[in-house]
């Protein structure tokens, strides 16, 4: 890698590499110029716009000022911006800045635009990477499109292998920080301390520091009576950030979220106060929106805080945490791609694969795409029609749908004003609140210009388009309780029973209190309702409830006869210890499964029979123990053999012996055996044999009190060899039995 060099200087260099690779990345730290030169010099190497994507509203807004203030034009001229609700360009514009949403949502039309640089890559959002992934794949069709990728912090050398382009590195301009600690304990609020500190750092000059939200913003200016303060968020409109930015002459207090902390630059500030917090974008799994959450920053971002102290001098940054607590950190901020919601992403990709710099969890992008099913806005062939029109809208897909749901029964401007109040930490129903025409007024207009109504109010329209939105939040209000249809429970205010949409709740440690409340008709349930059996055990037998249910809200039940197989499936689970005494003739039909195998061991082609399974199809169809005593194992084995007097003939279950009618062959082992007194033997020659004489059994010769005497399969050699013996002990012992020289003589008579 070359030495680095300013960021004028390795313009040339830059430039080189788009015109030969089409892609470049530039490393350069903050204050290196990196946001303000770059897109103007490659503007003038392309035909077409040059389109920069900034992270933020604050920093598209003030790059373009900064660029348009450079060429002695105005904003919208040669150099413009774009953002949600604001937008300042011309037909002459050549460099527009725009935050990443209003980029994700022209994925499919980029005529026009020649060249894209993404800038502060290294904050990695969720647009930033679907750009990065879509730009590389779009060069293929489209190979005159240039993309720039710039970061402070990244390291650009896994970037520049993923495009397969050269990367350049160049310097900034940063003077030395004194970072200083706050280690003693201070129990104050936040607000409280920020504003300490900055009083006394203003001795020293202007002070820039870094507060979570507009909350602590606010609450930190009450404090600071008698100083300038400015404060710098994304709410901030135009004129007033203009002011935050520039120097004053004189000491001032700037308080910003972390919109300050890259791509723009706060003149005259020799001190930063950090309180390390930020307002993270991630998800509510309650509310399925996205949400800012109370996070520690990284270290990455406690450096970028660090540096705007030494942007025109030495300075100092006081960080309101520990060494101990800055050094546990992570090093870097975790990319959005692995902590929110990826539903808008589904929606805005219409679930076109893409290959990414860093793939989405499989989980999170599978729920994403069963969460959009859920408000039918994709189907197995991709976008539906309703999901066409509502990834066009500058919304959350849950809110989008709201929105057009609103408008196509007559709410549309409601529906707006609906759409503005989430995320405002209200309390009770929402819908009434929209009623009242509560809701931002700007906002709301442009969103009702977006989609106006049609036709006619319809009854009740706006708590529909509520419900259309919000399926899935759906709960069953019970005094001071809210059981929730995906099977939860919220604490609520006491009031009156019935079916509510429950659209934001609180969480504190274990404890979920539902927010916001609306109610609704429970035929709208029942429009949606499904139909399913509860099967449960209770003591003696299978019992089935058929319940209309809504998720696991129950709105009807009656006793069902259930699916045959899950209702013997539970029988058998709770009966199959017991099996051998509830059916009658189970040890039967247990013998003839033995049988089967036996002669499956023998190559005879016959089905398997297992008995086990055998069991499971015998409680098919039966609900209790009591139902079992109808049940014939024999029957149902018999039934599964093609040819059962085939195995009756070549395994037959007993066979005829001189001293007894029927004795039973078992062939439950390896080998098939026949057990009976030594008499029932005497004036056989030779053993008996199965498959048709071709098989001789094992003989278990017993005493007359059945204790065994002998095991063989050679009778002859039995009598001729040992049964002379075996006469005489037998003699005395059981003197009453006959006990005849020639056992075998009985035969030959």
């Amino acid at each position: 890698m070359p030495t680095p060099l300013p960021v004028d200087d390795i313009l040339p260099a830059l430039l080189d590499h788009l015109a030969r690779e089409g892609a470049v990345v530039l490393e350069s730290p903050p204050g290196s110029g990196k946001t303000t030169r770059v897109p103007i010099a490659v503007a003038g190497a392309v035909p077409g716009q040059t389109w920069v994507l900034e992270p933020r509203r604050v920093a598209a807004r003030a790059a373009a000022q900064r660029v348009a203030s450079e060429l002695g034009e105005s904003v919208g001229e040669q150099v413009g911006y774009a953002m949600r609700l604001d937008r300042k360009s011309s037909g002459r514009t050549r460099v527009l800045y725009v935050t990443e949403g209003v980029f994700t949502r022209r994925l499919d039309d980029l005529a026009g635009i020649d060249a894209v640089i993404l800038d502060e890559f290294h904050e990695r959002s969720i647009h930033t990477d679907v750009a990065l992934a879509w730009c590389r794949a779009l060069r293929r069709s489209r190979p005159d499109l240039k993309l720039v990728v710039m970061s402070a912090t990244l390291d650009g050398d896994a970037v520049a292998r993923f495009l397969g382009c050269p990367r350049v590195r160049a310097t900034g301009t940063m003077f030395p920080v004194d970072v200083r600690y706050w280690e003693r304990r201070d129990d104050r609020p936040i607000e409280a301390r920020v504003a300490a500190a900055c009083r006394e750092a203003l001795s020293n000059g202007s002070v820039l520091a870094f507060l979570p939200g507009t909350g602590e913003i606010e609450r930190t200016a009450a404090l600071l009576g008698g100083v300038d303060v400015y404060p710098l968020h994304g709410e901030v409109d135009g004129p007033a950030q203009d002011r935050a930015l520039r120097d004053a002459g004189r000491p001032r207090v700037v308080l910003a979220t972390n919109v300050a902390e890259t791509s723009v630059t706060v003149e005259g500030i020799a001190t930063v106060i950090d309180t390390g917090l930020a307002r993270q974008a991630a998800f509510d799994p309650w509310s399925g929106l996205p949400t800012l959450d109370l996070v520690p920053i990284a270290r990455d971002s406690a450096a970028q805080r660090a540096g705007r102290a030494g942007r025109l001098g030495p300075g100092t940054c006081l960080r309101l945490y520990s060494r101990a607590d800055h050094d546990a950190r992570p090093a870097q901020t975790l990319p959005e791609i692995r902590r929110i919601d990826l539903a808008a992403t589904v929606l805005a990709l219409r679930g076109r694969p893409l290959d990414w710099f860093e793939a989405p969890p499989p989980g999170a992008w599978k729920a994403a795409v069963e969460h959009l099913r859920r408000l039918d806005l994709v189907d197995d062939g991709g976008l539906t029609v309703l999901g066409e029109v509502v990834s066009r809208l500058p919304l959350s897909p849950r809110l989008g749908r709201l929105l057009v749901e609103a408008a196509a029964l007559g709410w549309g401007r409601e529906g707006a004003g609906l759409a503005t109040l989430f995320g405002r930490r209200l309390d009770g129903d929402l819908v009434d609140r929209a009623l009242d025409g509560q809701g931002d007024p700007r906002e709301k207009a442009y969103l009702s210009r977006l989609v106006p109504s049609q036709g006619g109010k319809e009854e009740d329209g706006l708590a529909r388009a509520l419900f259309a939105a919000f399926p899935d939040r759906v709960g069953q209000r019970q005094g001071g309780r809210v059981k929730l249809g995906d099977g939860g429970a919220a604490e609520c205010e006491v009031g009156r029973d019935g079916y509510v949409i429950v659209t934001e709740v609180d969480r504190v440690h274990n404890r979920a209190r539902a927010r916001t409340m609306t109610p609704i008709p429970d035929g709208w349930l029942l429009e949606h309702a499904t139909v399913r059996d509860l099967v449960r055990w209770t003591g003696d037998r299978v019992e089935v409830r058929e319940e209309l249910v809504y998720g696991e809200l129950v709105l009807d039940a009656a006793p069902g006869q259930g699916d045959p197989a899950e209702v013997g499936r539970i029988l058998h689970e709770h009966v199959v210890a017991n099996l051998h005494n509830l059916v009658p003739d189970w040890e039967g039909g247990a013998a003839l499964v033995a049988r089967v195998a036996f002669l499956r061991r023998q190559g005879v082609e016959l089905p398997v029979l297992d008995l086990d399974a055998l069991g499971r199809a015998l409680c098919e169809g039966r609900r209790s123990a009591r139902d079992l005593g109808q049940a014939s194992l024999v029957e149902l084995a018999r039934a599964q053999l093609p040819d059962p007097a085939l195995v009756d003939r070549l395994a037959p279950a007993t066979i005829r012996l001189p001293g007894r009618p029927r004795a039973a062959v078992h062939y439950e082992g390896d080998e098939p055996h026949v057990a009976s007194r030594m008499q029932d033997f005497f004036g056989l020659a030779d053993g008996p044999r199965i498959l048709e004489g071709k098989y001789p059994l094992v003989l278990h010769l017993n005493a007359p009190s059945g204790r065994p005497v002998q095991v063989t399969r050679d009778l002859p050699g039995f009598w001729a060899r040992h049964y002379p013996g075996i006469r005489r002990e037998l003699m005395r012992r059981y003197p009453r039995h006959k006990w005849p020289e020639d056992p075998q003589a009985l035969y030959r008579e």
